[in-house]
């Protein structure tokens, strides 16, 4: 990314935060920031092999595999380059303001409206998806099965779904995450698990506690 993309990005927050908020937020902000980021190719040749195993070294068999994973994109990301925080103000209204890319940003932001715009939707689509796997066992099965062992319409099932939650999180498709994953069964539970994070932020945004459909820019704040 050219270093003109970097600057101050303004979050408006209003309503009464609590220190659980301060912690799950900045958390579930950061991680869809490293995951929109990660899923297309990196110039940078040692970045681009970092990320490049992290989407390929967790069995997401559990939810310590979310956990490392994320740990893991953050690592591979140039310190220079994650968000940092700016400034805050806890006030009615007030805001977190951040210095980051801003192509990253307004990605995010652009995912947080769509979510928090049709959320009954979403979760219906999440939710019938999750029921889906259950059913068929697939949330536990072992890669090595999963690649070997899947039948037709559990991959075609997996290969839906993966379609969907990519449309929802405004990829064009999930062929990206694919050729990272090399499995459509992790690619999907990866994308279930953006989602999820996106779905804390949006959530945010519905109880009027953050407001990611307009940046307050840096003369603003300042």
């Amino acid at each position: 990314m050219a270093s003109s993309d970097y600057g101050y990005f303004g979050i408006p927050i209003d309503g009464r935060w609590s220190l659980d908020d301060l912690y799950r937020f900045p958390r579930a902000f950061e991680q869809v920031y490293f995951a929109l980021d990660a899923i297309l190719p990196s110039a940078d040749n040692e970045v681009e092999e970092r990320v490049e195993r992290a989407f390929r070294a967790f069995p997401w068999q559990g939810g310590y595999s979310a956990v490392n994973f994320y740990n893991q994109l953050k690592v591979a990301t140039p310190i220079k380059e994650r968000p940092r925080v700016a400034s805050i103000q806890y006030s009615s209204p007030g805001w977190i303001e951040l210095t980051l890319y801003m192509s990253n940003a307004l990605a995010l932001c652009f995912v947080v409206n769509r979510v928090a715009g049709s959320i009954e939707r979403c979760n219906r689509i999440y939710n019938s998806i999750i029921t889906d796997l259950m059913k068929r066992k697939l949330l536990r099965i072992e890669l090595e099965k999963a690649k070997n062992e899947l039948s037709r319409d559990d991959m075609q099932l997996v290969e839906d779904s993966a379609r969907h939650m990519s449309t929802i999180l405004g990829l064009p498709s999930p062929q990206a995450v694919h050729e990272r994953t090399a499995n459509p069964l992790i690619s999907l539970k990866i994308l279930l698990s953006i989602f999820r994070r996106v779905r804390i932020l949006a959530d945010y945004q519905l109880k009027g506690k953050a407001d990611f459909s307009r940046e307050l820019d840096e003369n603003r704040l300042r």
